[in-house]
């Protein structure tokens, strides 16, 4: 998946994975990596606002809309017969050292998988799993990182990134 360094931190929905993902990426951009997330969600998603013109425009048939401003900009992109798959979606990241992805428990990239004891499911392990973020020990064969400190879990990532 070309040079970049990318994981998965993956799990069920409740285990820990946006509010581990809200602790790192600040912890990394201090250490000067510049960082790139990519949310699954479950759910059609809306990103504009029914009413407005760039809603409007997009809903008329155009199978892309840039929406712009002076700080930020989004892309949208009609899909309904071209489904995403991860690959395709890396490749619009530019300019990060790293790529997050939340969620895509089931692709083949290294992922850490969060667990709390708390949410009542089996620990999901593939042979892409490198570690578990949990909230208790598990004695698992794979590396255990504390889901509490985050830290932590930066010092794994950049040790396991750029060792790989």
């Amino acid at each position: 998946m070309n040079n970049r360094k990318i994981i998965g931190i993956s799990g069920y929905s409740g285990s820990g994975k946006t509010t581990l993902l809200k602790k790192i990426i600040p912890l990394l951009i201090k250490q000067g990596f510049k960082v790139g997330i990519l949310k699954h969600a479950h759910h059609n998603i809306e990103v504009d606002i029914p009413g407005k013109d760039s809603y409007e425009l997009r809903k008329a048939g155009a199978s892309q809309t840039i929406i712009a401003c002076d700080n930020r900009y989004a892309l949208i992109e009609e899909t309904p017969n071209n489904p995403t798959d991860l690959q395709m979606l890396i490749n619009q990241f530019t300019n990060v050292d790293i790529i997050l992805v939340e969620g895509f428990k089931e692709e083949n990239i290294p992922k850490i998988i969060c667990h709390r004891s708390i949410i009542q499911k089996p620990l999901y392990m593939d042979q892409f799993t490198i570690a578990i973020a949990c909230d208790e020990p598990l004695n698992s064969s794979i590396k255990e990182l504390d889901l509490n400190q985050p830290i932590k879990v930066v010092e794994f990532l950049k040790n396991f990134l750029y060792l790989n």
